[in-house]
């Protein structure tokens, strides 16, 4: 660091410390009408100087106008800007920014200049939702995070000199109270929600299975497209896990290339997704899938369900989320309190223990990062992984066997789909999958349910 200044700044110029010792300068003056402008003058006290002489000037001459893209606009004129670039970046999270800043910011603060908005401004801000809104800590918390999201890239863009939203003292945001623990689905209420009958559309059930036997995260599981499984694998199918819906990174991933899974499909799940793939998804979509399609579409021809401008090509957190499960449940006749989507991955890891899988192996198929340091220099080969997942005792309720079969054309003699690893999944636990059985590895032998009114 230099040293410090001992000289008193020229009249009109002022220092505001930025992040890690950093300064800017500013200037302040006042307009034909007499009204104060502050704007950002430098990173000198020369070039503020110059610029606060240049502004004086054209005061004095008459063509001082102040500039659209300065300090001088409004919370909302910059907001609107902010969104658009956000839009045009692709983030996900740009809508929901946006009805954050419009329904809990904008009519507080909207009509505040960029330059005139301190701290105070956004302490006084957080203590009006805490005190009238209705809004949760957590949700507080969410608009203050995107209100600073957008101060920080107008600080970047040398509108403001500093993020008044940071550093709010001790007390003025509000405790984020841990949300009600979750507890899991027990063994009869999993191997329920798997069962394909009336009252759950196909989709869900598949939904449902694949978080059971595999215990993904909800947009792992939205994200998963069939040219993710590695139906060639031995001794059970491969989920490449690299990436959750719209390309982005897995949760516990610092970036896209690291802490990929892979995740072993269990027998009954590989005849389920055989039996979705070759009947159940073209049923839904009305066409054969392809590689790059997901696993679990949202068809926009479903009945009940208007078009809209947010519609997604797959299933999101909202979705499958736990209003969705709860509807599903109580179907069933079964009690959803304390349990969501997420349930799922804490019934999935609970069942693989208690029927016996190593939990230092079971690391590796639900989690991205690791548990002891030593665990690191710990490698399980793809056999290990399957035992894990394979001595999982749940299976679907038995009815009636479905015959896969279609129509064929003459000089037809591939599978429905091109894919006879799919075609012969479903009697798998007859052939048999290579090396499961000199690996200990039964595989189940309950027969593909058909869809039933639940009992």
């Amino acid at each position: 660091m230099g040293r410090p200044r001992t000289k008193p700044l020229p009249r009109g110029i002022y220092e505001r410390k930025l992040a890690r010792g950093r300064v800017a300068y500013w200037i302040d003056f006042r307009d034909a009408n007499g009204e104060r402008v502050q704007e950002h003058g430098g990173a000198t006290i020369a070039e503020a100087a110059r610029l606060l002489d240049q502004r004086r000037d054209e005061v004095a001459r008459g063509t001082f106008t102040r500039a659209t893209g300065s300090s001088e606009q409004t919370i909302t004129a910059y907001a609107e800007r902010w969104i658009a670039l956000r839009r045009r970046e692709g983030v996900r999270t740009a809508e929901r920014e946006q009805a954050m800043l419009r329904d809990h910011v904008l009519p507080t603060l909207g009509g505040v200049r960029l330059a005139e908005l301190r701290p105070r401004d956004i302490a006084e801000l957080v203590r009006h939702l805490v005190a009238s809104s209705g809004l949760s800590p957590k949700s507080i918390r969410n608009v203050h995070s995107v209100l600073s999201a957008m101060l920080s890239r107008a600080r970047f863009d040398e509108l403001i000199a500093d993020n008044p939203a940071k550093g709010l003292p001790k007390g003025i945001l509000p405790k984020n109270v841990r949300r009600r623990e979750v507890a899991p689905w027990t063994r009869d209420e999993i191997e329920r929600l798997i069962t394909p009958c009336d009252d759950v559309s196909e989709d869900f059930t598949v939904a449902y299975t694949i978080a059971s036997y595999t215990g993904a995260r909800v947009g792992e599981i939205a994200g998963l497209r069939w040219r993710d499984l590695d139906t060639a694998a031995r001794p059970l199918w491969r989920w490449a896990l690299r990436t959750q819906y719209d390309g982005l990174p897995l949760k516990t991933a610092r970036n896209t290339s690291e802490s990929p899974r892979d995740v072993p499909i269990h027998p009954e799940l590989q005849r389920l997704l055989a039996a979705w793939k070759i009947e159940g998804w073209p049923r839904l979509m009305l066409r054969a899938p392809r590689p790059d399609d997901f696993v679990l579409p949202r068809p926009p021809h479903r009945e009940g369900r208007r078009p809209h401008f947010r519609d997604l090509p797959h299933h999101t957190s909202s979705s499958l989320g736990a209003r969705v499960v709860h509807r599903h449940a109580k179907k069933l006749g079964i009690d959803p309190a304390k349990r969501d989507f997420h349930s799922f991955r804490r019934s999935m890891i609970t069942l693989a223990r208690t029927d016996g899988a190593r939990h230092d192996v079971l690391e590796r198929v639900t989690h991205n990062a690791a548990g002891e340091q030593i665990d690191g220099y710990t490698y399980f080969g793809w056999e290990p992984l399957c035992e894990a997942v394979a001595c999982m005792r749940i299976a679907p309720r038995t009815g009636r066997v479905i015959e896969l079969r279609r129509p064929r054309a003459a000089g037809d003699s591939g599978d429905a789909l091109g894919d006879a690893s799919f075609a012969g999944a479903r009697n798998a636990h007859e052939t048999g999958l290579s090396g499961m059985e000199s690996r200990g590895i039964e595989p189940l032998t309950s027969s593909m349910p058909s869809r039933r009114s639940p009992s």
